[in-house]
């Protein structure tokens, strides 16, 4: 499953330690990703999509990325036409990995040669 902003929920220790119930990898977010501030209650999650997912992690129910994506109404921001421009998603693909980078132009260029 990819979330808006092409991250494999999948391979998330958020996503995993949920549907595992793995307090360890809740545990695991929250030193990897909560800068300190969350505790492993705040990373239960199920994944970034259905835009109407209840039971997702703190950080990315705020997540402005996610926000967009869902006004916009896209499956994915790389089927937005703005996604060559969209300052959210880029500065976000900065901060990620090489190979969140490359899935995301790799899934922009698929879907606008589907669009034709």
């Amino acid at each position: 499953m990819l979330g808006y902003c092409g991250i494999n929920c999948g391979t998330c220790p958020a996503y995993q330690g949920t549907v595992n119930t793995r307090i360890d990898l809740l545990e695991k977010a929250v030193s990897e990703y909560g800068e300190g501030k969350t505790t492993a209650q705040d990373w239960v999650c199920l994944g970034c999509p259905p835009a109407d997912q209840k039971i997702l992690a703190t950080y990315c129910a705020t997540c402005a990325v996610r926000a967009c994506a869902i006004g916009k109404g896209v499956q994915n921001c790389a089927v937005c036409a703005e996604y060559e421009t969209c300052e959210k998603i880029q500065q976000f693909l900065e901060g990620d990995s090489e190979e969140l980078r490359q899935r995301m132009v790799w899934l922009h260029k698929r879907f606008k040669a589907l669009a034709g």
